[in-house]
């Protein structure tokens, strides 16, 4: 079986500069590092393979814990076997391009978690992650539109002029606190039009709940925006077991074939 995953690329620089392998392998030798708090955990396992860092992470929290749980079976309410000092680790994965700069992350939200462990072993040097383009770089470079996902208060999206006011209340009614509304695009090149609302969405973002947009620039690379930034974006299948994990080895396979697909 596989399943979607999503990897978004932005610049991770050392002291505003470019990193360098060397010096992480002198502050960063692979194996396992764990972070510990009070019900939270964060683990990082480090590799290194040619000219990348790869690093799997997984973090999660005690707490809330619900002590009964649901068997799909059954139906039935039973204890919860998971101890209240038992994390279930969300498992995320990065890879860290010494040549390109660019740190590729399966969420782009963790953001801060691997910011924070790397000033851990940075202890002296200023660690930054930053966006690839500014909006007025990423509008003039988007040329293929391959989604847009919108969540707003109903009434934002008449306001906005995103959908008309007839359509917002006939669908959503005035009872919604939040509506999203996706709209998937194959192959779509942005004309002058589909620009022009592209441009009205990013004006009214400051009263949207929650903005995506995806697509690709005139190479064919991908190209993300969401609330945690401008980036690059992969996209692919990748493996997974029994229990819906990803297997880790498909996962950077495919992943460091598409990386050097685009270096090509």
């Amino acid at each position: 079986m596989e399943k979607d995953i999503i990897f978004s690329g932005s610049f991770l620089s050392i002291n505003d500069c470019k990193v360098d392998r060397d010096e992480f392998n002198n502050l960063l030798p692979e194996g396992s590092y764990t972070s510990n708090e009070p019900y939270k955990v964060n683990v990082f396992k480090v590799t290194y393979e040619d000219h990348y860092l790869k690093l799997t992470s997984g973090d999660g929290n005690a707490k809330p814990r619900n002590p009964i749980v649901v068997d799909t079976d059954t139906q039935k309410e039973e204890p919860n076997p998971r101890q209240p000092n038992q994390v279930e680790p969300k498992e995320t994965f990065g890879l860290l391009d010494f040549n390109t700069g660019l740190l590729w992350l399966s969420n782009s939200k963790k953001k801060s978690i691997v910011i924070d462990f790397l000033k851990i072993k940075f202890t002296t040097k200023s660690v930054i992650i930053k966006d690839v383009y500014d909006e007025k770089m990423f509008l003039g470079n988007l040329k293929q539109l391959d989604g847009i996902r919108v969540s707003a208060v109903p009434d934002i999206f008449s306001q906005s002029g995103i959908l008309k006011k007839n359509l917002v209340d006939e669908i959503y009614g005035y009872e919604a606190s939040i509506a999203t509304v996706n709209f998937h695009y194959k192959k779509k090149l942005v004309n002058e039009n589909l620009m022009d609302k592209i441009k009205n969405i990013f004006g009214s973002r400051n009263y949207l709940r929650n903005i995506m947009i995806t697509g690709r620039d005139e190479n064919g690379l991908g190209m993300l925006f969401n609330s945690d930034g401008f980036s690059r974006k992969i996209q692919f299948k990748a493996r997974v077991d029994e229990n819906e994990m990803y297997c880790v080895e498909d996962v950077y396979k495919k992943l460091l074939t598409r990386i050097a697909d685009e270096n090509i």
